[in-house]
């Protein structure tokens, strides 16, 4: 499954892994489409969603470049492409995510989202 990130400056996809997170990725495809406002935690970008999903799937306290996840007492989708405000050499998430996915855009241009922007989420209809 390909999921689309709009927001008001950019538009990103990335490829969800359905295998490594079942009730997770279940979970958002349910909750789809998602509007919600965007956060920044450094190079994070993360938002609240109406997403439930309480079990640890794929959990993981350090995240890689381009990571999309689920943050269950946020409720939230997070895209990491950069090091948050807590990163030493590695990219660490506020606590442990659910790393559902990666990015497929550069992610490069994930830097002009502000806090506060509209983000729309959708999924990407293979043809």
């Amino acid at each position: 499954m390909k999921l689309r990130f709009k927001f008001e400056s950019v538009e990103c996809i990335a490829e969800i892994y359905e295998n490594v997170a079942p009730m997770t990725v279940g979970a958002i495809r349910k909750a789809l489409p998602i509007e919600a406002i965007a956060n920044r935690w450094g190079d994070e970008i993360y938002f609240e969603t109406e997403v439930k999903c309480v079990e640890k799937e794929n959990s993981k306290e350090i995240v890689e470049l381009g990571d999309v996840a689920y943050w269950i007492p946020g409720r939230a989708l997070c895209l990491f492409f950069g090091k948050t405000p807590i990163s030493d050499e590695f990219i660490r998430p506020a606590s442990a995510v659910n790393v559902i996915g990666k990015l497929l855009c550069d992610i490069s241009k994930l830097k002009n989202v502000q806090d506060g922007e509209r983000v729309f989420v959708e999924e990407v209809k293979e043809i």
